[in-house]
């Protein structure tokens, strides 16, 4: 009875804005978005006759899109940071999944 009196609480106290997996998923995002702006800037200068390395690229921005989905999900569970931030790394890597869809379903048609 006088243990449960003396039970240790957990405190948090953060310094940084953000937790560190919402950091890497904010990164993976980034990049993703800058590889496929950098691709539809080439498609439109080359009038579409782009590399197949281009291809490769787009695959890669949807898979950095889906892991930092999966780093911004961890985050949004850690107490460090804000919800704030957090949720816009969740955005940020769906917005970064849905654009090459989109660009591939409309060049498919």
């Amino acid at each position: 009875m006088i243990m449960g009196l003396f039970k240790k609480r957990r405190y948090y106290f953060t310094d940084s804005s953000f937790a560190s997996d919402t950091i890497i998923a904010d990164c993976m995002g980034g990049i993703a978005l800058i590889i496929e702006v950098v691709s539809v800037i080439v498609s439109i200068a080359t009038a579409g006759h782009v590399p197949e390395v281009f291809g490769l690229l787009y695959i890669i921005a949807m898979l950095l899109s889906i892991v930092g989905e999966i780093f911004a999900r961890m985050g949004l569970q850690s107490q460090k940071g804000g919800v704030r931030g957090k949720r816009i790394s969740i955005w940020l890597n769906i917005v970064s999944f849905v654009v090459p869809v989109i660009i591939i379903l409309l060049g498919r048609f």
